[in-house]
């Protein structure tokens, strides 16, 4: 019988780039260096990289509250989620963050679908 009490959750974190960064570098860093280190993360059953789409007339994010990014993992539960943290490949990820991240806050999330029309 399943464990009712262990469910699928999601981090959301919402990214800003280091400072002194161009939103250019920050993408291609953080696409082609950080995400295959994110990936190798034990518990991490997806992971999706939603880039701002820039302002068109000049290049840059147009937003008030400096994200350049939202990360969105996915875990079979919270304690995946926290013994894949924990690990070798989980430590490596996470002291890549400085490289190219300024101000961000990360979110743990259940999900409580309303519409599912597929």
């Amino acid at each position: 019988m399943p464990d009712n009490n262990v469910r699928p959750v999601k981090t959301m974190a919402l990214l800003g780039r280091k400072p002194g960064m161009s939103f250019d570098q920050f993408c291609t860093y953080w696409r082609d260096t950080h995400a295959p280190l994110a990936s190798k993360v034990p518990g991490v059953t997806r992971y999706v990289q939603r880039h701002i789409v820039p302002d068109a007339g000049n290049g840059e994010p147009d937003n008030d509250f400096g994200i350049d990014g939202i990360a969105i993992l996915e875990y079979e539960s919270q304690e995946a989620m926290e013994q894949g943290w924990a690990t070798e490949a989980g430590q490596a990820a996470l002291a890549d963050v400085p490289n190219f991240l300024g101000k961000h806050s990360v979110i743990v999330l259940n999900d409580y679908v309303v519409v599912d029309n597929d």
